[in-house]
Parts: C-alpha cells; sequence; structure tokens
C-alpha cells in the first residue's frame, strides 16, 4: 500500500469509519498523529455572537443572487420562445397562404379525377393515378406489385374516344409525377408487361391491370 493510501486509512481509523482491528505498530502510529490532529475540534468552542445585521445582510444576498439567477433565466427562455413564435408564425403564414392559393386563384375548385388501376384476373390494384387536368399533372402511386423475372411493367393512358393508348413510362418503385398529361373522367389507364425496356412496338404487348378514371367531388 502506498504512503498515501496508508495516511488515509489511517486517518478514516481516527474517525472511526474503519476499524482499528489488526493494526500494525506503523499504521497505530499514523493513527495517533491523526488522532492528535483532530483533538483541536474537540475543544469547547466559546460562543461568538454575530454582527449585528449578519443575517439579514446574508438573507438579502442570497435573494439577490437567486432573483438575479432566475431572471437570467427568464431572458434566455424569453429568447428562446421569441424565436420559435417568429418560426410559427412564418409556419402557419407559408400554410395558410399555400392552402388558400387555390381558392384565391380561381373562383371554382379545379376539377381531379383518379383512376385505381386493377388486375384483370384477380381485381388486386397495381396503381393508383391522381390527375389535376389544370396543370396537366398526373402523380403514379404504384400498390408494391412485381413484373415477371426479366420483364417490366409499363403505363399506358388512353383517353376516352382514343383508338391506341399512350405510354406514360414505365411502372415506378416509389411516387412519381408525370407532367402535361390532360385526363377526363371515363379515361382509361392501364398497366402492361414488356421486355425490361419497354414495349418495342410503342403498344401494350400484354396489358393485365385497367382502371377509369373518374373525378373526385
Amino acid at each position: 500500500m502506498m504512503g498515501k493510501e496508508r495516511d488515509l486509512d489511517a486517518a478514516e481509523r481516527a474517525l472511526g469509519t474503519l476499524p482499528r482491528k489488526g493494526e500494525n505498530a506503523r499504521g497505530r502510529h499514523l493513527r495517533e498523529q491523526w488522532e492528535l490532529r483532530l483533538a483541536a475540534l474537540l475543544r469547547p468552542i466559546e460562543p461568538v455572537t454575530p454582527p449585528p445585521g449578519m443575517f439579514s445582510r446574508i438573507s438579502e444576498r442570497l435573494a439577490h443572487d437567486h432573483t438575479r439567477q432566475m431572471l437570467h433565466k427568464s431572458r434566455r427562455s424569453a429568447r428562446r420562445w421569441q424565436g420559435f413564435s417568429m418560426l410559427s408564425g412564418l409556419a402557419i403564414a407559408w400554410i395558410c397562404a399555400f392552402l388558400l392559393m387555390p381558392i384565391l386563384s380561381s373562383p371554382e375548385a379545379p376539377e381531379r379525377y383518379v383512376a385505381v388501376v386493377t388486375s384483370d384476373d384477380t381485381g388486386a390494384p397495381g396503381m393508383v393515378v391522381e390527375i389535376d387536368p389544370g396543370r396537366g399533372l398526373a402523380t403514379v402511386i404504384p400498390v408494391g406489385i412485381d413484373p415477371p423475372e426479366g420483364k417490366a411493367f409499363q403505363m399506358w393512358h388512353l383517353p376516352a374516344g382514343a383508338s391506341a393508348p399512350v405510354s406514360i413510362g414505365l411502372l415506378p418503385k416509389s411516387p412519381v409525377s408525370r407532367r402535361n398529361i390532360t385526363a377526363a373522367a371515363g379515361d382509361i389507364f392501364a398497366i402492361s408487361v414488356e421486355p425490361s425496356g419497354g414495349s418495342p412496338t410503342g403498344q401494350p404487348t400484354d396489358a393485365r391491370y385497367h382502371g377509369q378514371a373518374v373525378q373526385v367531388e
């Protein structure tokens, strides 16, 4: 055991926090030295009357420090909430502008259409197409179907009254937007099975999913 550790152990034995049993001569000597050092603490101390006003000055100082700390915290909290309020106000203003823009830009609600494209055999959904004719935008939402191995799914749009469908690309894995698409109620959307690069003829090879666009109220 190092000398410093022995000295600390002797101090604890002098205080009674460690047992004295098994103490050797060296340990007893160190303990007795600590007892002499600590003996002064056992001497009676004459009571002293504090100066007038000491307790009130201590109380005022403690109250002043506490108030200063609370004031500092309050100011810091106020600055934080001011920042949050500003950001929240900007966010609310942006959301309101975004929601009101279609209402303010047109006296009538724009027409919207949706087509749920399902399997001809099982009726299982293959994709959902949301059409916004006002912007010429169609949003394709695939439902997680997988084409046969080595093949690809291709999407088609057949406007009402048209004789041949038009390709709108391969079916994506995640939602995607297609622009410059004008559709109306009665239009047909379809999915066909094609070679991995798409239809070689520009027309569906094996159309297996179909759905009709209907207007959304």
